[in-house]
Parts: structure tokens; C-alpha cells; sequence
């Protein structure tokens, strides 16, 4: 008996201490600071004034008029039950304390409280300006959905959802970020996904200790795991299609609001020689694509140190036609090949640069300046010769066949290109060998980064490089260890 007592104290001492929060104009005003653009309006009632609070840039003024402030004029009684079922607004809940308050406030709810009352209601009344649905502008295709995902989280999801009319589309929300509250969303199937990386990322991003999320690269930041960063180990993606895809193969995708990309998990490196658009034409045509992609990639990283080591150390190699070519081109020229290749590498760069931050009306003078004056001002004056132009043009061409990796990619060129001109062909080989090693043994959230390759796998190699008909791939990729590995050719769910 005495034991049942003292954990009724206890209960009963907590329950006493529990502040209770009295609502009022000036308590509000104290916990929102100096606010212009908060909008306090009172509405006269019999017994206590009624307070309507709300953000005016993120509020929509006619369907605050129509759900909240036209049907209170008519309330007797400031009550949850009454106040319910008398607002015609699809979105209601019981504010206790101040946290919730502000968190529904300043996320675009208007807040009612009774002046001294002891809860608030808050009702869903968002409307701002979002960016309209458009085709992303790094996933162009000729053929398939041209929806991209836009910054808007909402519209984001209901793109997921119209692709996915399940119920087993699972959409676990976040607040991730101290000062911007930014909505963090892991949607996952619930059916299908492997529930222990869904606990490993739920948990993840639950303790990110940051002042604010602007974009979802902040979330992939605190996500990636290894210490090198040359590759990510993160896919992304601004299509609804493809991310619809991907979570039926077992993934996981993140959501972040404010950002049109789309972050999905586990990660494979052959995603990136894949297009949304191969899944809507021929097989045949899918694998010679990807094939073109792979020796694209190959050769836009290693071609630049290949013509160096080349030209300093292997020029034995070489045709003796293409040699007196060679040497009567860069007769005259006062820089090694090495610190040639790297100017090129370096003009280009800065060429880029300037065409992505220039505004578009100059976009069409930079690039005859940059292509025409320029560079035929740098060959006539023998700082650089034109085999270097060609070799650098063609390398950052192939690049771009694959535009996402190209930040990480181009590093690696610049390195091979160094070891090129240092240590010859063979310490580009070397460094290949060991750049591939590397890429073996790396691993994300247990899923290895070459799969099927590294470790092979002969039922995923369906559908990497060389790609089978739809008919053929029954099978959900194996590596992802998905709850059921089933996907065609089965009426109901296991």
C-alpha cells in the first residue's frame, strides 16, 4: 500500500506542476517577438473576446474569410467539440502549449484562442506562391513523364502518391533543423522495404543538431557514410517516375521541404548510367546507351592525363603520322604538356562557370568570345596548342553524358591528369587500379557500391549495363534484402 501511494503522489505532484498556459493577445505577442507581417484580429463575442492569429505571407485570405472568420461570428460557446464541428476546415487541431503554437503558426495555420482560455485551435489555412510543375532541367527525356518535383513538400508527396495508390506507401515526418523547422519526409513501402535501414535512417536524421535545412543536401551531408568524397553514395532525383521506381525496387526516398531533389537510399553507382528515359524504349537500344555512357565516362576522366603521359613519357606508342602531326602542332609552345593541359582544364572550368552564373542575354556573347576569340587568341599566341583543345573539349563532352557526377568527376580527371604527366601511363595505371579497388571495397548502409559487379551477381545484371525485356525482370534486385522479392507475374501482395 505504501508504494501505491507514493507513485499516486508523484503522479498527482507531476500532474500539479504542469503548467498550464493561459492564451492571450500580449502572451502571443511575447513568445513571436516584434512581427509586421503577424495579423492579430479580434472578433467580439458575449462573454470573452475571440483572437484570430496568422502569418499574412503565408495565408490565404479568402479561405481564411470563408472557414474561419464568417462561421465565428456565429459561436455561442468557445468550445473544441462545438468550434470542430462549426469550422469547415479539413484540418483542426488542439493547441496546449506554446511550442505547437508557434510551430502551426509560423507553418501557415491560423491560430483561435478565447482571450485567458486554455487552448487553442489551430486551423490549415496555408497559401503561398510555389514554382509550378515543370520538366527538371538536368532529366530532359523525348520519351515518358516530364513532371520534375518542385520545392513545395506537399506537391511533392502527391506527385509519390498518384504513381503509388497504395496503402502501404508509408510517410514518416521530421522537423529537422533548429531556426528553419524545415518537414523531413522518409517515405518508404511498407510492404517491401527492408524496416531495419527505414529504422536506421529515421534515426539518422532525428539527430541532426543543425540551425536550419535549405536544401536536401544538407540532410545527404549528415547521411553519407565513408570519408572519401570524391563519388556520392547518395542517389537523387527531380522525377516523380523515377523515385516511384525506385521505392519499388526497396528503397527509401527523403523528402525535403524546400528542395525539388529527392534523395534515395541504398545507393548503387550503376544508377548513374541509367536514364528515366530507358525504360521506354527497346532493350537493345537501353544497353548500347549505357554502354556509350560507360566508355563516355571512362575516357572523359582518363583522356586529358592519357595525351599527357603520352606526349612526355609513351610517344613511342604513337602512329609516326599522327606523331609529325603531333609535334609539328605543338612546335612553339612554351608550357610543358603537363601545365598546358592544366591551363585548358582551367579555361574551361572558368567558361562553365561563367555561362551557368551569367544572365542568358550575354550567354550566346560568352560563348563566341570564349570558343572563338579566345581560343583562337591563345593558339596564335603559342600559349596553348590545338590537340590540347580538342583532348579537353572531347573529355569534358563525354562528361557531361552523366551531368550529375560531373562536380566529383571532374576532380578525378584533374588527378589522373596529374599523375599522367608526373609518373607516365604506368602511374595512371597504378592509380586506376587503386581508384578501382577502392570503389570494390566501398559500401553504403551494407549495400556495396558496384553491385552486381563487385560482389557479382548474376539475377541483379538484368538490369545494369545490358538490360532485359520488362517480361524478364520478376524479380526485385536482390542486394536491397526487400521484405518480398516478387514484382511480376503475381496477383496479391505477400
Amino acid at each position: 500500500m505504501g508504494v501505491f501511494f507514493a507513485h499516486f503522489y508523484i503522479k498527482v505532484l507531476k500532474i500539479t506542476k504542469t503548467k498550464i498556459v493561459k492564451f492571450s493577445k500580449k502572451l502571443v505577442q511575447n513568445w513571436l517577438c516584434e512581427n509586421d507581417d503577424i495579423v492579430y484580429r479580434e472578433i467580439p463575442s458575449k462573454t470573452k473576446s475571440i483572437w484570430i492569429v496568422y502569418v499574412n505571407s503565408m495565408t490565404d485570405k479568402k479561405l481564411l474569410s470563408q472557414t474561419i472568420v464568417e462561421p465565428l461570428l456565429s459561436v455561442k460557446n468557445f468550445e473544441y467539440s462545438s468550434i470542430s464541428s462549426t469550422l469547415p476546415c479539413p484540418e483542426i487541431a488542439k493547441i496546449l502549449n506554446k511550442q505547437k503554437f508557434v510551430s502551426s503558426l509560423l507553418a501557415g495555420s491560423a491560430l483561435v484562442f478565447e482571450d485567458n482560455g486554455n487552448f487553442a485551435i489551430s486551423l490549415s489555412v496555408a497559401g503561398f506562391s510555389t514554382r509550378s510543375i515543370s520538366e527538371p532541367p538536368t532529366s530532359q527525356v523525348t520519351k515518358g513523364p516530364r513532371e520534375g518535383f518542385v520545392e513545395d513538400l506537399n506537391t511533392n508527396l502527391s506527385m509519390i502518391r498518384r504513381r503509388l495508390k497504395t496503402p502501404n506507401l508509408a510517410v514518416k515526418k521530421i522537423v529537422v533543423g533548429r531556426q528553419s523547422q524545415t518537414n523531413v519526409c522518409v517515405v518508404f513501402l511498407k510492404n517491401i522495404a527492408d524496416k531495419k535501414l527505414v529504422k536506421i535512417l529515421q534515426d539518422k536524421i532525428s539527430k541532426i543538431d543543425i540551425d536550419g535545412v535549405i536544401d536536401s543536401y544538407y540532410i545527404e551531408t549528415f547521411l553519407e557514410e565513408g570519408k572519401l568524397k570524391f563519388l556520392r553514395r547518395i542517389g537523387n532525383s527531380e522525377k516523380p517516375d523515377v523515385i516511384a521506381s525506385r521505392l519499388l525496387e526497396g528503397r527509401v526516398a527523403i523528402v525535403v521541404d524546400g528542395s525539388p531533389i529527392v534523395l534515395t537510399l541504398p545507393f548503387l553507382l550503376i544508377e548513374d548510367l541509367q536514364s528515366p528515359e530507358d525504360y521506354y524504349q527497346i532493350s537493345a537500344r537501353t544497353t548500347f546507351l549505357r554502354l556509350i555512357r560507360l566508355v563516355g565516362l571512362i575516357l572523359g576522366v582518363l583522356l586529358p592525363g592519357i595525351y599527357v603521359a603520352l606526349q612526355s613519357y609513351q610517344y613511342r606508342v604513337l602512329p609516326i603520322v599522327f606523331l609529325v602531326t603531333l609535334l609539328s602542332n605543338i612546335e612553339g609552345i612554351s608550357l610543358p604538356p603537363l601545365l598546358e593541359i592544366l591551363f585548358v582544364l582551367f579555361l574551361f572550368d572558368i567558361l562553365a562557370e561563367a555561362s551557368a552564373r551569367m544572365p542568358k542575354l550575354l550567354g550566346m556573347a560568352l560563348s563566341i568570345i570564349g570558343a572563338l576569340v579566345l581560343g583562337e587568341t591563345t593558339v596564335q599566341a603559342g600559349i596553348i596548342s590545338p590537340p590540347s583543345i580538342v583532348v579537353v573539349a572531347i573529355s569534358s563532352i563525354m562528361l557531361f553524358i552523366i551531368p550529375d557526377d560531373v562536380p566529383q568527376v571532374s576532380l578525378l580527371r584533374i588527378l589522373f591528369t596529374v599523375v599522367g604527366g608526373v609518373a607516365g601511363f604506368y602511374g595512371m595505371l597504378m592509380s586506376f587500379i587503386m581508384a578501382s579497388t577502392y570503389l570494390i571495397s566501398a559500401d553504403g548502409y551494407g549495400v556495396p557500391l558496384l553491385s552486381p559487379y563487385a560482389p557479382t551477381n548474376k539475377h541483379d545484371k538484368q538490369d545494369a549495363i545490358i538490360k532485359k525485356p520488362l517480361l524478364k525482370l520478376t524479380k526485385r534486385p536482390s542486394v536491397f534484402q526487400t521484405k518480398n522479392s516478387t514484382r511480376l507475374g503475381r496477383k496479391h501482395d505477400e
